[in-house]
């Protein structure tokens, strides 16, 4: 009997025996009309059925992002077929998804892979989704989902327990999701100073090490990116070819740069060797390589180091004053700085688990407590302090309180911390409704570290609620061109311009790009209603409501527009 690797999808109906004990025939025409939206879903995600009983569905994807992408938009869109029935009317469905291996009988499979699917689906809440610690770890980040953890679970007919996690509605504010297998917008030529930072392997014998690499490449990366003679791509861009077998003349046609800095990190206690080396992507030569053997409390010197040698090398002689602009501020106290790159690997996942957001915060409190002077420390507290007041469903008001106060602390600290100048734009454009000081702020944080796609998407959102929307799509003109891939966060940026550009074929282009639309659907129903497509867009709509529980008045009230006019004009687009 042949076997193979296989991610299994299990669903089936909340309650369905006492459904049918009621009403019969009317449970089974509510079934079909389900089925027929599941079953297509499925096939969009590229999913075989190969089990169907009563109310069950079992599926086979070859890919659990797939998987687990179905059964986001499968959960999204029976939510909008029970909106506005009747709890009679409604059926609801939990999923399971597994991934592991299975035995093939012609149109069948069968083994422990499907069966503990069907467990976890069991297991599931309502409307909700349980995947197994496999899958977690292969679709974490990737898609626009959180988690909760499940602990494990001792499952019916299963030997042994069984890591779960159930999958949550987005949480925090997410930098970017890593699903990088398809190229958004194709480079036609490389910018003479354009240059790819890599992330540096890890070399130490500790795989927890690999935090310091990524701290250190974007500490490089930052710096670089200050230098307005260069053009340096994201490091969610660069970082994701960590995994991927590539040579560097393919990733820099990918990336469209000329330039490629790669290298390596061996550390050991204190003691650490850097290896660094600059590439030409069109010839594939080392245009310059060096060795550091050093301390960690020598780690900045070489980052000054390494810098002045790649922006001589790329863009020829530089001013000593140039240089020194594009440092970096340093911490008193080294231990300091190891703890905000432990608490920024925390920080990059806040949005996958409440617990990394906890545990981010819990580290820059310590960096603070080692070197209460750490602008950099104060900045991520207020970031993860924000994020994880999205996670409380009644957020303590003196949250925010601290999220101001440690705002204010990193910007006396460093007047030219980015990050904490992020922070400062959305406490005055969204609590304090200075509008002038938000887009100060995050105009200051978009020049300060130019590089960073998450930071000119906020800059954009606000623009955009203050009705800039030329100089928004100038910005994520910018922004894409840094980030080939270009997640989610800009396409959706890019639909909402166009929508107000009256450009609605673009918009709906754009907003097909993105890949959780949840959050964008009163824009692409107001598209639809405004080219005409009145049905798409009364569907649209009604999943719009169904989907985040606003009617598109309530959508329209929230969105904070400093020009009252453009709250008249959406509205105006939901009464064609």
């Amino acid at each position: 009997m042949d076997r193979k690797l296989a991610t299994i999808f299990a669903s089936d109906v909340v309650g369905f025996s006492k459904m049918m004990g009621v009403d019969e025939v009317k449970t089974l025409k509510i079934l079909k009309k389900r089925r027929d939206v599941i079953d297509k879903i499925i096939d969009d995600y590229d999913g075989i059925i190969f089990g169907s009983a009563g109310d069950s569905v079992i599926a086979e994807f070859a890919s659990p992002i797939k998987a687990a992408e179905a059964a986001v938009e499968t959960q999204l869109k029976m939510k909008t077929m029970n909106h506005g029935k009747g709890e009679e009317d409604k059926m609801t469905f939990r999923v399971g998804i597994n991934i592991g291996d299975v035995m093939i009988t012609e149109n069948n499979l069968f083994g422990d892979a499907v069966n503990i699917a069907a467990r976890l689906e069991a297991a599931a809440k309502p409307s909700g989704i349980c995947v197994s610690q496999t899958v977690f770890d292969m679709i974490n980040r990737k898609i626009m989902v959180s988690f909760e953890d499940a602990g494990k679970l001792e499952l019916k007919n299963i030997d042994f327990p069984i890591k779960a996690f159930h999958v949550l509605e987005n949480k925090g504010s997410p930098r970017f999701t890593q699903d990088s297998n398809k190229i958004q917008n194709k480079i036609k030529s490389a910018e003479p100073g354009s240059v790819a930072v890599m992330m540096f392997k890890n070399l130490s014998n500790d795989e927890e090490q690999e935090y310091f690499c990524e701290g250190f490449c974007e500490d490089l990366l930052s710096m670089l990116s200050r230098y307005n003679k260069l053009v340096v791509i994201s490091s969610h861009a660069s970082f994701s070819y960590r995994d991927k077998e590539k040579n560097f003349r393919d990733i820099g046609k990918e990336l469209g740069v000329r330039y490629i800095i790669n290298g390596s990190v061996r550390k050991l206690g204190r003691k650490m060797r850097i290896n660094s080396q600059l590439l030409s992507t069109k010839s594939n030569k080392t245009l310059w390589s060096d060795n550091y053997d050093l301390s960690v409390d020598e780690v900045f010197d070489v980052q000054d180091e390494i810098a002045e040698k790649i922006v001589s090398t790329i863009v020829g002689r530089v001013e000593t004053d140039v240089l020194d602009s594009i440092k970096a501020k340093r911490p008193e106290n080294m231990n300091a700085y190891e703890l905000v790159l432990k608490g920024l690997d925390y920080a990059r996942k806040g949005n996958v688990m409440k617990e990394n957001t906890e545990n981010a915060v819990k580290y820059f409190e310590k960096a603070i407590d080692q070197d209460p002077d750490y602008a950099r420390a104060y900045a991520w507290r207020a970031c993860s302090l924000g994020n994880l007041a999205d996670w409380e469903e009644k957020p303590d008001p003196s949250l925010f309180d601290k999220v101001i106060q440690s705002a204010q602390r990193a910007l006396e600290l460093d007047p030219n911390d980015p990050e904490a100048h992020r922070v400062m734009g959305s406490i005055k454009f969204f609590f304090e409704k200075d509008i002038e000081s938000g887009l100060y702020h995050l105009q200051k944080a978009s020049e300060l570290c130019p590089s960073d796609i998450y930071i000119i998407s906020r800059h954009v959102l606000f623009l955009i609620y203050n009705g800039e929307i030329e100089k928004a799509l100038v910005e994520l003109k910018r922004a894409i061109r840094l980030d080939p891939f270009s997640y989610d966060l800009l396409y959706a940026e890019q639909g909402i311009c166009y929508y107000w550009l009256k450009d609605f074929s673009k918009a709906i282009e754009s907003f097909r790009k993105v890949k959780l639309n949840k959050n964008n659907l009163f824009y692409l129903s107001a598209c639809h209603f405004e080219k005409g497509d009145l049905e798409k867009g009364c569907e649209l709509l009604n999943e719009a409501e169904a989907t985040t529980g606003l009617s598109s008045d309530n959508f329209i009230n929230s969105q904070p527009f400093t020009n009252s006019k453009m709250k008249d004009t959406l509205r105006a687009s939901f009464k064609k």
